[in-house]
């Protein structure tokens, strides 16, 4: 057995997760949590994001390579073998590439994914990269040349603010590969209000034994000052409105009216039926937005298989 086969049955013999984005949605936080009883949990989980599923280079260097992040040798200074494994690497539900990448060589892996308005993701991103020094100019301009390369099919790149945020797509996209069993969906609001609640969870859903924690042990993680730029009225409204439609069907998905998301209260109505196939879909408009706009968001959405038409009915439990 070659040692990319060995480590595809390494892998195979463990439990595995990863915890896929997204982006600036409290994935740090989440790693820092789950790190602080690793060793009690026989738990192998890299303080770095490995990016072995959405970079190329990573990926063709074989299964092999992704299981030499998971040896405690260096960290520890002892030579054993864990139980559980886990990957942070907030990329991997945005591009494209990795999930069936990950269905390849993990099938029976859980998935987590961190959910934050998109909004203050799209806001804190942007000064996160600011923060960072990297020349990404000004956010309505960045977003909005985004939008312009995706009108012309360039593929999605993760210094991406705008598609990041399309969370329905890319969940619908992760379900083609995983069923609803394997994946948790988290709203980073919630982790954030009672992280003690969320993490509880989270550990039930990974298989992990129940801590006891105080509050001080569970610090948010990567919380910066004050933001060198800020999203003018105008521009949450008009962002808020590329957005609407994306997270009427993502409250449809996931039977959850998301309150905590307050840029979009309107209510679910009391009845929805959601069709769609080829990307095309039918259900009641949320919001306005600039026709110039419009087409290229919609445009997002023709990238998806030919898919068997589904249809969800949900009622609303309120805004």
């Amino acid at each position: 057995m070659d040692v990319d086969a060995s480590a595809e049955q390494w892998l195979a013999d463990r439990r595995v997760f990863s915890v896929l984005g997204a982006m600036k949605a409290g994935t740090c936080s989440l790693r820092q949590h789950l790190r602080a009883y690793h060793w009690q949990d026989n738990l192998a989980l890299p303080w770095q994001e490995p990016h072995f599923f959405d970079d190329d280079e990573q990926y063709a260097r074989g299964p092999a390579h992704y299981v030499s992040w998971f040896g405690w040798d260096d960290e520890w200074g002892v030579s054993c073998s864990p139980a559980v494994v886990g990957d942070v690497t907030p990329s991997y539900l945005y591009l494209p590439e990795a999930v069936p990448r990950l269905r390849r060589i993990i099938p029976h892996a859980r998935l987590v994914v961190m959910l934050r308005n998109p909004l203050d993701r799209v806001v804190s991103q942007h000064n996160h990269d600011l923060a960072k020094g990297r020349p990404v100019g000004r956010m309505r301009e960045r977003w909005e040349q985004e939008l312009a390369q995706h009108a012309l099919s360039l593929p999605p790149s993760r210094h991406d603010i705008f598609g990041r945020g399309l969370y329905y797509l890319q969940l619908e996209r992760l379900l083609r590969h995983f069923p609803w069993d394997q994946v948790l969906v988290v709203i980073s609001e919630r982790y954030r209000k009672n992280p003690h609640r969320e993490l509880k969870r989270i550990r039930a859903f990974l298989g992990l034994s129940q801590r006891r924690d105080k509050c001080e042990d569970l610090p948010e993680c990567h919380v910066r000052g004050p933001y060198l730029e800020v999203l003018p009225a105008a521009d949450r409204a008009e962002l808020r409105a590329l957005y609407s439609q994306d997270v009427l069907r993502l409250k449809c998905l996931l039977q959850d009216s998301l309150p905590e998301w307050s840029d979009f209260a309107c209510p679910v109505p009391a009845e929805i039926t959601f069709r769609w196939r080829h990307g095309q879909t039918s259900e009641r408009r949320v919001g306005q937005r600039r026709r110039k706009h419009q087409a290229i968001v919609r445009g997002f959405w023709h990238h998806v298989p030919e898919t068997p038409v589904q249809i969800w009915v949900v009622r609303s439990s309120g805004a």
